[in-house]
């Protein structure tokens, strides 16, 4: 039996905007559970949350837009965040130091790079040796423990904890400016072409011209720009050097990254879809921690929605 016009409609519409529906309908629902959920403080929270979430996942869509993956963003953030705060314990220039730690987000991206053009290992394995070296690291210079500074300089909270015009978090400013970059390089931009024709079939993409190991390199230094963004991001925002700041940002940040393969475009990483995501995870942290939600529900829910992220991209790559 042939399908309706109205069904292939709806089947179309689900299978393309599900994500977005998915949100919309998560957010009611947290907001009939419990009423300080919809409010416009919580929601600019959730907003705040989605920014880390979000620098994060786009860097991380661009490094699989290539076909790569990498596996040391959230720890190489929390180091970058780490190295501000030490910094600027030791009485460091504030503009000197962010460069620093963006530079260093860089270099590591560098490193995982090198290794995986290269010298040719798999990117999971190097980038996971990479997340180890960052983690220790940071725990070395913390000390295990969490670092103070007595004051800050001026301009350290703007970046994190302040607001602009009495309402709008400033890691939203900094989201916003990536993600305007992110979806007109990778949406309109000719080297977003390349960096889809040499993630779907690399030997095509050789043979018409493309420099793939030029768009490698460049999706891993861009990754990097973002782990340092989000360390100075994160360290503002908590006001300290946690050496496991990052961790919780690593599990969300990959499922967006995913999960917006599903939206818009059938199985293919996007940054519009990985943008929906961020929002979507983000609106479900909140949601959980204001109506009381035991924390392994939390773990269970996000690898559950990876699941159903990467099922999806297989069914959707299937029927082409």
């Amino acid at each position: 039996m042939e399908s309706t016009p109205e069904k292939k409609l709806l089947r179309t519409t689900l299978r393309r905007y599900g994500v977005l529906i998915a949100t919309i309908v998560t957010y009611i629902v947290f907001a009939m559970l419990e009423p300080e959920f919809n409010t416009a403080q919580n929601f600019f929270n959730i907003v705040r949350m989605a920014s880390i979430i979000g620098i994060l996942s786009l860097g991380l869509t661009l490094v699989v837009c290539v076909g790569e993956f990498d596996m040391s963003f959230a720890s190489a953030a929390t180091i970058c965040g780490v190295l501000s705060i030490y910094l600027l314990i030791q009485q460091t220039n504030l503009y000197l130091t962010w460069m620093a730690c963006i530079g260093l987000g860089i270099g590591i991206s560098a490193v995982n790079a090198f290794n995986v053009i290269k010298v040719g290992v798999p990117s999971f394995i190097a980038t996971l040796g990479m997340m180890g070296i960052c983690t220790g690291t940071s725990r070395y210079i913390t000390g295990g423990s969490v670092l103070y500074a007595a004051s800050y300089p001026p301009g350290f909270n703007a970046i994190g904890r302040e607001f602009v015009l009495q309402i709008i978090p400033t890691p939203v400013i900094s989201f916003a400016i990536f993600s305007i970059i992110m979806v007109i390089f990778l949406e309109f931009a000719r080297q977003g072409r390349y960096t889809y024709a040499v993630g779907g079939n690399p030997e095509a993409a050789t043979h018409v011209g493309i420099n793939i190991n030029k768009i490698k390199r460049n999706a891993f230094l861009i990754i990097g720009v973002c782990t340092g963004v989000s360390g100075i991001v994160m360290a503002s925002m908590f006001g300290a050097g946690n050496p496991t700041m990052g961790e919780g940002f690593l599990m969300p940040a990959i499922i967006a990254c995913f999960l917006g393969a599903v939206f818009l475009k059938d199985g293919l990483p996007n940054t519009r879809g990985t943008l929906v995501s961020c929002f979507l995870l983000a609106i479900l942290e909140n949601g959980f921690v204001m109506t009381n939600v035991p924390l392994f529900l939390k773990e269970v829910t996000q690898g559950a929605v990876l699941i159903v992220a990467l099922l999806g991209i297989g069914l959707l790559r299937a029927k082409k």
